[in-house]
């Protein structure tokens, strides 16, 4: 009986003992696990959805960003109404981060771009988003926060990190999608053809800092973005899409120490590029009717704001420091 206890206990600390090594691993390496070298092999591909950039002549700019970019702004629209003879192209996609859209610009062609324009969202920035991001990111949360993040947001939380860690020790070659050179109608912007929703999500949960904190790879990677422009003589240029009233006026009264934080982290990061907006600029013109939900446009908003943003883009900018405004009151 002795023995067969001893080697019950044995066996059930096998997967025990497995598990402190992988989260070893994983806390030993993980400047290298993270590395721009390594985490370009995650993102490798994800040029093939826009190589028809190519068959657009002329001098572009592009729109960078998540979905409040995606939705928000026409880019055929506003390359009709600028008559600038700029083409601009919508390049943002839900959740898309700082990480993934410094991938994407490396592996296009950047040659007849001269301005980028990059939406800046705060909720971005943090680990709690890698919910939505490539599993490969579950690598940059400490263990005492996976079995909360497994709990909370990925039942397959454990599982997707360690097939992260083993890909790290393999390099595994991800088969993308054959390359798209079709000219989508609205150069990649989308409309949202819905009724409006009412809002009554707290906003200051979505970002979590409390339990994960802010991911500081997205702010390394913005920098990147900023010096991969330099490079290649682009302007960089960063700006705050709208929000739905009800949204600006919460996050105004309950989200202060976030915000203060979010500012100071790229203020200490010396983070100088141009910047433009404010989150309440609409409220004026009955937001409400504007809105897919608080943080999209939908159609009408999209065309109202395409206006706006082009109005912004000719005025003359400041350079982003933690004292700017980013609402019309206080």
């Amino acid at each position: 009986m002795k023995y067969f206890l001893t080697k019950l206990l044995f066996f059930l600390l096998i997967p025990f003992v497995i598990l402190l090594l992988l989260e070893f691993s994983i806390f030993l390496f993980r400047n290298d696990i993270l590395s721009e070298k390594n985490m370009e092999n995650i993102y490798e591909g994800i040029g093939n959805d826009y190589k028809w950039i190519e068959n657009i002549s002329g001098t572009k700019s592009l729109l960078l960003g998540s979905s409040s970019v995606r939705y928000g702004i026409g880019a055929k629209q506003l390359t009709e109404i600028s008559k600038d003879g700029i083409t601009y192209l919508n390049l943002a996609m839900d959740a898309r981060d700082p990480i993934q859209t410094y991938f994407l610009l490396k592996e296009i062609d950047l040659s007849d771009v001269n301005t980028v324009y990059f939406g800046l969202d705060p909720w971005i920035f943090t680990k709690g988003y890698y919910k939505y991001r490539d599993p490969y990111l579950y690598l940059d949360i400490p263990l005492f926060n996976a079995l909360e993040y497994n709990v909370e947001h990925d039942r397959k939380f454990f599982f997707k990190r360690y097939q992260g860690l083993f890909n790290y020790i393999i390099p595994f070659k991800f088969s993308r999608k054959n390359e798209n050179f079709t000219i989508p109608l609205n150069y990649g912007s989308v409309k949202l053809e819905r009724i409006p929703l009412n809002f009554n999500e707290p906003i200051c949960e979505m970002f979590q800092i409390d339990i994960y904190g802010w991911s500081d790879l997205q702010f390394e990677y913005l920098i990147k973005i900023a010096d991969l422009c330099k490079r290649n003589n682009i302007k960089m240029n960063v700006f705050l899409p709208p929000k739905r009233s009800d949204y600006s006026n919460t996050y105004k009264a309950e989200c202060n120490v976030i915000h203060q934080d979010f500012k100071n982290k790229l203020e200490f990061l010396n983070f100088r590029e141009s910047v433009f907006g404010k989150y309440d600029q609409l409220d004026s013109l009955g937001d409400k009717k504007l809105f897919a939900e608080a943080y999209h446009l939908n159609s009408d908003g999209q065309t109202v704001y395409t206006k706006w943003f082009l109005k912004m883009i000719k005025a003359k900018k400041e350079s982003f420091s933690a004292d700017y405004k980013w609402f019309n009151k206080y």
